[in-house]
């Protein structure tokens, strides 16, 4: 008798065994399900950030201008636009570190929040080296990009996961603020105003072909040079459309982020209810921009 009641009790054990470990299995999955959804804004933003922070076609159109340059300018000035051109580099160097560091912290992001396993540690490289390369940056931005340069974010839980990223976006929205910033400086400041001063270069050099006073009147020929300028012309205009329109990207993912950052109490929800429409705007906002972007700069 007493080897039958063991029989049954272990016999019930396992099925009782057996029944919580199909409960938990189905909870968890659950679980894990609906943490990935809730993050799925989240990571949209994050993605579609770290690929638009990281286009560079701006920079290397910028750190080409002198050579552009010298088909407009006198062999008198060649020494100045050589010059010119290692300001450049200085300055190539200062705004390419300023966006690896944002495109590598959304990378992160998107890594945390699309609960990728591994330990997710992506630094640039070098950082020292490349901040003594950026000459255009001040210590506070330097700073800020030390801060940002280097994330640790793990992923083993759904709850896990959000505690991190709560506390991942609190404590890099300032120094993310703070690179954006300096980002944008250097695109309206340095970029903008110098790509406006070869559009007047251009302007002026074709003006000063077709208005010599000893030019020859001939209709063909001065027919031909305004169509040359108009095309060089809107060649420099389509430059400063691309370097504005990356400044609206960065405009976009500073607004993005900050939305985060205000809302990060309640990041499984983002996406959702009434954060839904409000986070989706700044991620259609981002999005237009970069597509914007891209198109002006083909």
């Amino acid at each position: 008798m007493s080897s039958l009641f063991q029989m049954s009790y272990s016999t019930n054990n396992a099925r009782r065994f057996r029944w919580w470990a199909r409960f938990l299995a189905h909870l968890l999955l659950a679980t894990a399900i609906s943490g990935c959804a809730s993050f799925t804004e989240v990571r949209k933003f994050a993605s579609l950030s770290g690929n638009a922070a990281g286009f560079d076609g701006i920079t290397r159109d910028y750190v080409e201008a002198p050579e552009r340059r010298k088909q407009y300018q006198p062999a008198k000035f060649y020494p100045d636009l050589e010059s010119m051109k290692a300001r450049r580099e200085a300055q190539h160097a200062s705004l390419d570190l300023l966006q690896q560091t944002l495109a590598n912290y959304m990378h992160g992001l998107d890594a945390l929040a699309s609960g990728d396993m591994r330990v997710f540690d992506k630094s640039l490289v070098d950082v020292s080296a490349s901040l003594n390369k950026a000459s255009m940056l001040d210590a506070n931005e330097k700073q800020s990009v030390g801060a940002l340069s280097t994330l640790f974010a793990r992923s083993a839980t759904v709850w896990y996961r959000e505690h991190e990223m709560k506390k991942l976006i609190g404590r890099s929205n300032e120094p993310l603020q703070d690179v954006i910033r300096a980002a944008r400086r250097i695109v309206e400041n340095g970029i903008v105003a110098d790509l406006q001063v070869e559009s007047a270069l251009i302007a002026r050099y074709y003006d000063n072909i077709m208005l010599a006073p000893d030019n020859p009147p001939e209709p063909v020929a001065m027919a031909l040079a305004k169509e040359v300028r108009a095309e060089a012309l809107s060649r420099a205009d389509g430059r400063i459309r691309s370097a504005r329109a990356y400044d609206n990207v960065l405009s976009g993912i500073a607004a993005g982020h900050q939305y985060l950052y205000d809302h990060r109490n309640a990041i499984g929800a983002i996406g959702h209810g009434e954060t839904g429409p409000q986070f989706k705007s700044h991620i259609n906002t981002l999005r237009t921009a970069y597509k914007t972007l891209l198109d002006v700069s083909r």
